[in-house]
């Protein structure tokens, strides 16, 4: 019983010390998850990349899966040593803040047109430049609406749905109130 939890605990250590913080790092920057994949000098798989990504973009509020999160929190371990030089550690929940309510959104279903009309999704990656279908075939969108944060990227790839026409349906602008 004890092995595979002691095989999977070993494996996500040793994803983490050998892509993880580089997956995480390369997504700060602005590389897509193909980028990722090409610049990682550990063979990563595709799908294994794109949960990391998903997962950071999540962590940092970058993207959220409801339109006004509540305040979340991370745990993180501290490590700290007695009188003796002993080390142990302490769990440690640090909140996550969440994005200023007046900041506008953008809901994104880009994996619903994806499963539900693959031609759209076709027509809409066409319409985007190379690096911003990238961008977004890369993310493993769910069929729900996804709040992206409006960073220049995001911005760039609604304007340019906007101005084809497309983004009705796949991409919108919203300001909270």
């Amino acid at each position: 019983m004890e092995q595979p939890y002691f095989q999977r605990a070993l494996s996500d250590f040793v994803y983490d010390m050998a892509s993880g913080g580089a997956i995480c790092h390369l997504t700060d920057l602005g590389y897509t998850v193909k980028q990722i994949q090409e610049s990682l000098d550990y063979p990563t798989p595709y799908e294994r990349i794109q949960k990391t990504v998903w997962k950071h973009l999540l962590d940092t509020g970058v993207i959220a899966l409801e339109k006004r999160e509540e305040t979340r929190e991370k745990v993180e371990y501290v490590r700290e040593y007695d009188s003796y030089g002993k080390a142990s550690f302490r769990r440690v929940t640090v909140p996550i803040s969440s994005p200023e309510p007046s900041q506008p959104r953008l809901c994104c279903r880009f994996g619903l047109v994806k499963y539900k009309d693959p031609e759209r999704y076709r027509e809409v990656l066409e319409a985007l430049g190379p690096r911003q279908a990238e961008y977004i075939d890369g993310l493993p969108w769910g069929v729900e609406c996804v709040w992206h944060r409006t960073d220049k990227r995001m911005l760039e790839i609604y304007h340019t749905l906007k101005s084809a026409g497309l983004s009705q349906g796949v991409c919108h602008l919203e300001v909270e109130e």
